[in-house]
């Protein structure tokens, strides 16, 4: 268990300022851990405590969630500045290589800078979050659960977003993520008094909808963009999938082809976990990351 205290501070990249929640030696080798949606930094609170003796551990508000700056202009969310702004962070952290873990909407900024700046990743963890090329693809399957499951996603597009999320006091994300949380003591009546005053920040909703917005996430619609492939969105880097198997959001078939995206791409199964595996196991998740992290580069993996 580490023994390390999180600090606060904030780092200038990409153009805007980012808050961001570190742990350990600034010395010791790197990991930044990407939040996804409706997180902010705090979701990676344990693994900066667990993780600390041995690497110094960042976990940021992503552009526009949280304590970070909020910019209004809805096409500075798109994913090509949002890969931007981890090769930023980075940068601002004096560091050539780090390794990258990600969780649902972090998950997939991580796999597109594994796509795009290969250079930048010593090692991908990617937590619960499709491939972007394999889920492209199951979304232009017109039967396919993808598009079943991902229906939410057109919501979160909607004018109306912030108000369907945030009536009855956040009803929504209490029942889906709270309250469970709270039942199975996997989250605390602080966690929780957390969750929600990141939800009640001026601006932190819209920040995290506008991931949805500004890169027409979910099912196909006219303002889609261009449909991506596997073979197009390969990932060079050595990966490691970790997989909560009752996953509501992302159909089975995502994890069934993850080999698909990579010759080197590890993926270790849970099945009594869903899409919050970092909440429930988190003492697992951290064991993992650092069994990988110190992992030979020239062993063959299965």
């Amino acid at each position: 268990m580490g023994t390390n205290a999180i600090r606060h501070v904030d780092v200038q990249a990409n153009g805007l300022r980012f808050h961001c929640a570190e742990a350990g030696d600034p010395l010791s080798p790197m990991i930044l851990f990407l939040h996804g949606f409706p997180e902010f930094w705090y979701a990676w609170r344990k693994q900066l405590e667990t993780l600390s003796d041995n690497w110094f551990c960042v976990a940021p508000d992503c552009r526009g969630i949280n304590l970070t700056e909020k910019p209004e202009d809805l096409e500075s969310f798109e994913i090509g500045n949002l890969v931007d702004d981890v090769a930023g962070i980075i940068a601002a952290y004096g560091r050539e290589k780090v390794i990258l873990v990600g969780h649902d909407w972090g998950g997939f900024m991580a796999w597109e800078v594994a796509i795009r700046r290969p250079d930048l990743i010593d090692r991908l963890v990617i937590i619960n979050c499709a491939h972007p090329g394999i889920m492209s693809e199951l979304l232009r399957q017109p039967d396919s659960e993808q598009v079943t499951r991902s229906q939410y996603m057109l919501a979160f597009r909607s004018e109306q977003a912030e108000m369907l999320v945030s009536r009855d006091d956040f009803a929504g994300l209490r029942t889906n993520i709270l309250d469970p949380g709270l039942k199975a003591g996997h989250l605390t009546e602080d966690d929780a008094a957390a969750y929600l005053a990141h939800w009640q920040l001026p601006g932190s909703l819209t920040g995290g909808l506008n991931y949805y917005r500004a890169n027409r996430s979910g099912p196909p619609s006219g303002d889609d963009a261009a449909p991506r492939t596997v073979a197009e969105t390969q990932v060079s880097v050595p990966t490691m999938v970790l997989w909560g198997e009752g996953d509501p959001y992302f159909a089975p078939e995502n994890l069934e082809r993850m080999q698909e995206a990579g010759p080197d791409i590890t993926v270790h199964r849970y099945p009594e976990n869903d899409h919050w595996i970092a909440h429930q196991i988190p003492d697992e998740i951290s064991a993992r990351i650092a069994q990988f992290a110190d992992r030979d580069l020239t062993q063959s993996t299965t």
